[in-house]
């Protein structure tokens, strides 16, 4: 019996052995299946979230390349001097100096395109080479050149896609060319177009990889969704024109099949590595969540002085407004000279300017205010404070901008213009706000430099004037509205006419006379100087034509001189007159000397190689210096009226006039004193070395009619 006893006793321990073991290993098994199921199903997991997050990131890349070109073909096609300048005989030569010869090297663009009406192009460069091919682009152009006119009220609906080209998929922006401020009556669908693409080039494509971290980055025409990621690239009626792909890189698969081996073999590597893939799968996230924020921030900051960008801007700006706060204010600053430091020093010594100048308004702007770039050389400020009533925010900016920079051993000195408007009354909104800022700081710089405006209802009063005087120009000159005066010069001793200063003249069927500072200044800002330049030029040479030996002067804006087709097609004027191109004499400002010196004296060089001798007028009000006076080598000196009204009043000034004079006889150049009035003037000026005269004294300005009765009439007592 006991035999069988513990025979029975070892058969239950044997069975609760063989139980426990079976259990344990059963319990171990299902633990490994289970612990293995769960890395399994993590790794899935972080595959799944880094695919997400590349997904994520290269349409957010996408995005960004749109938004990039959308706001380089808004700046460039909302732009009031190309509007008018595309209008005129030379909008090729315009649009290629602007546009075409950009595309050689600019980094958001490669091919430029302005179709005209007819949808023909009127320029079109590729890579700096003209476009001499129709086809080149192989999607639908008629798509994109359609939604570009449409009219865009807000601003900020510049359309852009992909498109097939022959060199490859190419991101293509386009935009009706625009004044910059909407108007409700313009025929937008009659309106040129700007287009900007950019060829997703290899170089491109790896630019965004690295940017985004997104590995294997390619441009493909088709795409597995089994074997590989993707982005599409949809062309304006979205469609697909091709993919960003990428392989699945899968970390969590990769790290699950290098554990695997340790995790089947024992339980306590398993346990650990379980806590290690934890961590592994948060750093991930957390990866995930870096790239994201980090995309996030490139797409509203820019990436030169890391200040908002446009659209963090009008982010944060209708942020302000929603809160409904009425003392949030909008300063827009543009800077006064950067263009010319650009051009002396290069772009590098620009971009360290620029960063500069960000540096030191968020030094010296309160707290609270947010500074952005919105692009080029302009910058806003977004404040919430009170602070407009006496502009002290305002006049805070101009300062802190009228000190010198230094950068790479050169002091740079440069001044901004400021315009800014507040929120005045509940419900403004953000783009009215930008538009009354944007308003006030084109005042501002009309004003002249280192000025502010805060933005006034009135202000619309004057722009609404302006434009309607801007029309009105228009329809003189196409009308022939236009017509001239001329004012005798005379030899200072013998009193003989030597010559005539042709003066512009127009009087408006609505307003009456408008002066010459208005219009003239009207048709520089409008883009109407050529047309209005050449039309004066056309007139004095025809009616000077009936004067045989009498020389003619015509005043010319620096603005003129920035066409550098000037001097040929003053050229063809005086062939049609059939007028001798050595009795003309082309009068400018001292304002050429800034303004494109270096296509100025090109201009002169090929002027004078004509027979035409060029004046510098206004002499004594500005800031000729002698080195200049010899750089330019001008053939005469006209004497501001200035110096010549002050000698009926201060000694001083008198010496001044005299050492003027002085000054050009030891430079050889003739003197012609502007505005004498009286003999004591005439007398005073001639026995300063002055040899020819020009005021009332002599003659007011007058018609070429009264003109030939007073100097040049058998009768006349004046003539010969």
């Amino acid at each position: 019996m006991n035999f069988d006893f513990f025979r029975t006793k070892l058969k239950w321990r044997l069975a609760t052995v063989a139980a426990t073991s079976f259990i344990f290993v059963s319990t171990l098994g299902t633990l490994g299946y289970t612990v293995a199921g769960a890395f399994h199903y993590m790794a899935s997991v972080v595959d799944d979230i880094d695919d997400a997050r590349a997904v994520t990131a290269a349409k957010g890349a996408l995005r960004a390349l749109q938004k990039q070109l959308g706001a380089t073909v808004r700046d460039n096609a909302y732009w009031d001097d190309a509007f008018s300048q595309m209008s005129g005989p030379g909008a090729t030569d315009w649009a290629t100096e602007n546009w075409g010869s950009t595309t050689a090297n600019y980094p958001l663009y490669d091919t430029a395109m302005a179709l005209g009406t007819d949808g023909k192009p009127i320029m079109a460069y590729h890579k700096g080479e003209v476009v001499t091919d129709p086809g080149f682009y192989l999607g639908k152009l008629a798509q994109v050149i359609d939604a570009a006119r449409r009219p865009d009220p807000g601003r900020d609906g510049v359309p852009v896609s992909f498109i097939e080209t022959q060199d490859g998929i190419a991101i293509i922006g386009a935009a009706a060319i625009q004044p910059s401020a909407f108007e409700d009556k313009l025929d937008y669908s009659a309106l040129p177009v700007l287009v900007f693409s950019k060829q997703l080039t290899p170089t491109v494509v790896a630019e965004i990889s690295a940017t985004f971290t997104i590995s294997g980055l390619a441009l493909q025409n088709t795409v597995d969704p089994l074997r590989a990621l993707h982005a599409e690239l949809k062309n304006m009626e979205g469609h697909d024109v091709g993919y960003l792909t990428w392989p699945h890189v899968a970390p969590g698969t990769t790290g699950y099949l290098r554990v695997r081996p340790t995790v089947v073999g024992a339980g306590i590597v398993l346990i650990l590595l379980l806590t290690a893939v934890g961590g592994a799968g948060f750093m991930a996230f957390r990866s995930i969540s870096s790239s994201e924020r980090r995309s996030a921030y490139e797409a509203k900051h820019d990436a030169l002085t890391g200040l908002l960008n446009r659209v963090g801007c009008f982010e944060q700006l209708e942020k302000a407004v929603q809160s409904n706060i009425l003392g949030a204010s909008l300063l827009m600053i543009d800077l006064d000279g950067f263009k010319p430091v650009n051009d002396a020093w290069g772009h590098a010594v620009g971009d360290e300017l620029l960063r500069s100048v960000a540096a030191r308004l968020v030094d010296h702007l309160p707290d609270g205010a947010i500074v952005a770039r919105l692009g080029g050389d302009e910058f806003a400020v977004i404040s919430r404070d009170q602070v407009l009533k006496d502009g002290a925010l305002a006049a805070r900016i101009l300062t802190s901008l009228s000190s010198p920079f230094v950068i790479g051993g050169r002091t740079i000195e440069i001044s901004c213009s400021v315009g800014a408007a507040n929120m005045s009354e509940p419900g403004t909104n953000a783009a009215e706000l930008l538009r009354r800022a944007d308003l006030a700081l084109y005042r501002s710089k009309d004003m002249g430099r280192g000025r502010s405006m805060i933005y006034s209802p009135s202000l619309d009063e004057d722009a609404a004037n302006t434009s309607d005087l801007e029309q009105e120009l228009r329809h003189a000159l196409a009308s022939g509205q236009i017509r001239t005066v001329f004012q005798p010069l005379v030899d200072a001793t013998t009193r003989e006419i030597r010559g005539v200063e042709a003066l512009a003249r127009w009087k408006s069927a609505t307003r009456g006379d408008v002066t010459p500072e208005v219009f003239i200044s009207l048709a520089e800002r409008a883009g109407l100087i050529d047309q209005l330049g050449f039309e004066v030029l056309r007139l004095s040479v025809r009616e000077a034509s009936r004067w045989p030996g009498v020389g003619v002067a015509v005043n010319v804006s620096p603005l003129q001189l920035r066409n550098p087709y000037f001097a040929s097609q003053v050229g063809d004027i005086l062939a049609q007159a059939d007028f001798d191109p050595m009795r003309l004499t082309i009068e400018v400002t001292e304002g050429v000397l800034i303004s494109n010196p270096d296509q100025a004296k090109r201009a002169f060089k090929t002027l004078r190689n004509m027979g035409i001798k060029i004046a510098l007028d206004d002499f004594g009000c500005g800031y000729a210096s002698i080195g200049a006076l010899r750089e330019f080598g001008f053939d005469r000196m006209k004497i501001d009226r200035s110096l010549i009204v002050a000698l009926d009043h201060d000694d001083r000034d008198g010496a001044v006039l005299h050492a003027t004079i002085a000054l050009a006889n030891a430079l050889h150049l003739p003197v012609t004193a502007e505005g004498i009035e009286t003999e004591e003037q005439a007398a005073a000026v001639r026995l300063s070395g002055c040899d020819e005269l020009q005021g009332y004294l002599f003659s007011r300005p007058a018609s070429a009619d009264q003109i030939t009765q007073a100097y040049f009439a058998p009768s006349s007592r004046l003539a010969g």
